[in-house]
């Protein structure tokens, strides 16, 4: 029995973190006098979290970056 990865492309772990990445990034620029609410920073982050964890309970196939 083998164990069987798919390429890191295909996860969607991989493409919620890099859209949550984005998010951050893009809250720091680009609006002005824009400050996010503390509350609504920390709803946020435990979003991020719980999604991060129902993603990896959803998993049963480890990924690569590398070509096989």
């Amino acid at each position: 029995m083998g164990y069987e990865s798919k390429n890191i492309v295909k996860s969607k772990t991989f493409w919620f973190n890099i859209l949550a990445a984005l998010a951050t990034i893009a809250s720091q620029f680009g609006f002005g006098d824009f400050e996010p609410d503390k509350g609504v920073v920390a709803v946020a982050l435990g979003v991020v979290a719980l999604v991060n964890i129902i993603l990896r309970y959803l998993t049963d196939q480890g990924i690569h970056i590398l070509p096989k």
